[in-house]
């Protein structure tokens, strides 16, 4: 667990000048749009994935990881580790980001906690797929990957509107805090925990037998 500590502050140092670009960006956020501050929530996460994926990649640190004293297995789990302080991170700026508007009143309603968590979980299940093509596909094609994420993000608008709009339960819980099927709960939190925990083997087995 030491270990991996120290690869996930090795992540943080990689994308420490791209942390600045999140402050202008979530004031600009809060200027033009501070009604949608929950959905913004899953841009900082994501994009810190992105570019600390990428600077990697860039600078061949797979490379001299994999010299380390250190089994590739650790690598792995320090990555998928690493998505807890960029979620929490991500929380954080918008948290920032309410409290910003709410001063300046281009807020007035309280805080949307239930929607703004939901949000900030759907980072690990977007992160899932990510990772295990980033391992699989390596330097070669990642630039179009990234690309393809990062429309994801900006479509999330509308893919948190139409999932909300298909499970009235999940509306809700966001409006209420209650929920009538508490199987669905159960069931929901399971397969989102399955598809991590899939993702997290499917990235070990491809780096493991990957030859960097």
């Amino acid at each position: 667990m030491y270990s991996s500590l120290h690869l996930i502050r090795k992540d943080f140092m990689l994308t420490r000048k791209f942390l600045l670009l999140m402050v202008p960006y979530y004031l600009l956020m809060g200027y033009l749009n501070a009604e949608a501050y929950t959905v913004f929530s899953l841009f900082p996460a994501l994009l810190l994935l992105i570019n600390s994926c990428t600077i990697d990649m860039q600078h061949h640190n797979q490379k001299f990881l994999v010299t380390l004293p250190v089994p590739r297995q650790r690598l792995i789990l320090a990555k998928y580790l690493m998505l807890i302080p960029f979620s929490l991170f991500s929380l954080i700026c918008t948290l920032v980001l309410y409290v910003f508007a709410f001063k300046i009143g281009k807020l007035d309603a309280p805080l949307r906690w239930r929607e703004l968590g939901l949000t900030t979980a759907i980072f690990p299940l977007i992160a899932s797929f990510y990772l295990p093509v980033y391992y699989w596909l390596g330097q070669k094609g990642m630039q179009i990957v990234n690309m393809v994420f990062m429309l994801l993000v900006m479509l999330n608008f509308s893919a948190l509107t139409s999932l909300s709009e298909s499970y009235p339960d999940l509306a809700l819980w966001i409006k209420s805090g209650k929920f009538d099927n508490a199987l669905l709960v159960v069931i929901g939190i399971l397969a989102y925990l399955v598809i991590i925990y899939g993702s997290y083997l499917l990235s070990l087995r491809i780096f493991v037998k990957k030859d960097i």
